[in-house]
C-alpha cells in the first residue's frame, strides 16, 4: 500500500519480503533510498544485522517504519546506519514529504557567496578559501556591479569589504536594504578594522557580522556557513507554499522579474507554462479534500524534479501552477510540457473508495523584447484558455504574432 502511494508521488518503487532478494536487487542497481519495516519481513535476520549488511553495501538513506523502539535500540540502529525513523501507522503523503527532505539533506546544494572586494589578492582569497570548503563563490572588484550580480548569481551570503575606494561597504549594504527581495540577504563585512567599536557602526548599516582580513579562516567559513544556512531556512519558510514546498505566487512572479532581466541581458530564449489540473472541483467533490491535496502534491512533486531548477516552480494559486524554462524555444517548451502531461495522467492516484487518474492542461507562452512579467503570464494564461477550449489534456501555445 505504502509503494503504492509512493508511486503516485512519482517515486518508483520495489517491494522486497525477503532480505536476500533485496541485497541482490541493491547489487543490480543504485536506489535514493531504502525503506524498512521489519513488519513482514520474512527472515530471522534481525534488523540491526540487516542494516549494518546494507550500510556496507552503499552509502543511501535507510529509513526505518517504527512502531516502538526504545531509545536505546534507537541508538543502536543509528550506529548501524539507519538515516531516519518514520512513526506508524503513516500514510504515502507524509512519508514522501519525509523522503523528500531527507534527500534534499543528502544532496545539499552548495552556498553560493559574492565576495565584493577592490582588491583582487584578498578577493581572490576569499574566493578560493570558501571553494576549497565546498562552497561556490564569485568575487567581484566593482561594487556599482552588485545588483547585476545579485540577479544573476543569487548568492546565499555577500561577503564585502567595508573600505573600498569612492564606496564604503556599508553604504552599499544601505543601497541593497532599499530594495525588498534583498531585504532579507544576509551581508558579511570583510575588513583589516579591528576596532570593535567601528564593527559594529558598520554591522548596524546593514551587516550580519564583521570579519578581519587573512585572519582566521576557520571562522571565516564557520561564520558563513551558519548565517547561509540560516538564510536558507529562513527564505524556504517565508517564500514556499506549505502544501507543495514550491514558491508562492508572490515570489514566483519576483523569480519570473528576475528571469526577464537575465534573459535580456543575455539575449536568451525563456518560456512560461501555465499549468492547471482539470476538472479538479470533482476530484474534491467525488474523492474529498485530503485527496484533491494529494493530486496537487503528486503534480507539485512532478514539476520541481522535471524543471531545470526546483525554483523555476510556483504554486500560482489553487490547482493552477507556473513553470519557467530558461534557454528554451515556444515548441520546445510545449513539447516538454506535453512529456509531463503524459506523466502525470500515468499516476494512479489512490482515495479511500476508489483508483483514479488525472489530467491537466497547460499554456506556453515565449518572452519577446518589450514584454513585462504581466506581459508574459497573460500570453501564457492565453495559451491555456486554448488548451481548455480545444477539450482540455494538452497544451496549448499562445498566440504568435500576425496568428489568429
Amino acid at each position: 500500500m505504502l509503494a503504492d502511494g509512493l508511486v503516485s508521488f512519482g517515486f518508483d518503487c520495489r517491494v522486497f519480503q525477503r532480505p536476500a532478494a533485496l541485497l541482490v536487487a541493491l547489487a543490480e542497481s543504485q536506489p535514493l533510498a531504502v525503506l524498512l519495516d521489519d513488519a513482514g519481513l520474512e527472515s530471522g535476520l534481525a534488523m540491526q544485522e540487516l542494516v549494518q549488511r546494507l550500510s556496507r553495501i552503499g552509502n543511501w538513506p535507510m529509513v526505518l517504519l517504527s512502531g516502538s523502539q526504545t531509545i536505546v535500540s534507537q541508538i543502536q540502529l543509528l550506529r548501524a546506519g539507519v538515516s531516519d525513523f518514520i512513526a506508524k501507522p503513516c500514510d504515502a503523503s507524509k512519508l514522501a514529504d519525509r523522503l523528500d527532505a531527507l534527500l534534499e539533506n543528502n544532496e545539499p546544494v552548495p552556498y553560493r557567496v559574492l565576495v565584493v572586494d577592490d582588491s583582487v589578492a584578498s578577493g581572490h582569497w576569499a574566493q578560493k578559501m570558501l571553494e576549497q570548503s565546498g562552497m561556490q563563490a564569485k568575487h567581484i572588484q566593482d561594487p556599482l556591479e552588485i545588483f547585476l550580480w545579485l540577479q544573476r548569481y543569487k548568492p546565499d551570503l555577500v561577503l564585502m569589504d567595508i573600505y573600498m575606494p569612492s564606496y564604503t561597504g556599508d553604504e552599499i549594504a544601505r543601497i541593497v536594504r532599499q530594495h525588498p527581495q534583498y531585504d532579507g540577504l544576509p551581508i558579511v563585512f570583510l575588513s583589516t578594522e579591528t576596532r570593535l567599536g567601528h564593527q559594529l557602526s558598520a554591522r548596524r548599516m546593514g551587516g550580519e557580522d564583521f570579519l578581519v582580513k587573512n585572519n582566521d579562516v576557520e571562522h571565516l567559513i564557520s561564520t558563513v556557513t551558519i548565517v547561509a544556512d540560516r538564510y536558507r531556512r529562513l527564505r524556504r519558510a517565508l517564500t514556499r507554499d506549505s502544501l507543495t514546498g514550491l514558491l508562492s505566487h508572490t515570489h514566483f512572479t519576483n523569480r519570473l522579474q528576475s528571469e526577464l532581466f537575465l534573459a535580456t541581458q543575455s539575449n536568451r530564449p525563456l518560456a512560461l507554462a501555465m499549468i492547471d489540473i482539470d476538472h479538479f472541483k470533482h476530484v474534491n467533490d467525488n474523492h474529498g479534500h485530503l485527496t484533491g491535496d494529494a493530486v496537487i502534491k503528486s503534480l507539485a512533486r512532478l514539476l520541481r524534479h522535471a524543471a531545470a531548477e526546483p525554483d523555476l516552480v510556483g504554486r500560482y494559486g489553487g490547482e493552477e501552477f507556473c513553470v519557467i524554462l530558461p534557454d528554451t524555444s515556444l515548441i520546445r517548451a510545449a513539447q516538454k510540457v506535453d512529456e509531463w502531461r503524459e506523466r502525470f495522467t500515468a499516476i494512479s492516484h489512490i482515495a479511500p473508495d476508489a483508483r483514479f487518474t488525472s489530467s491537466f492542461s497547460a499554456g506556453v507562452a515565449v518572452f519577446e523584447p518589450g514584454m513585462t512579467v504581466r506581459d508574459l503570464i497573460e500570453q501564457a494564461d492565453q495559451g491555456l484558455y486554448r488548451a481548455k477550449e480545444a477539450g482540455r489534456n494538452q497544451v496549448g501555445l499562445a498566440k504568435m504574432p500576425g496568428q489568429r
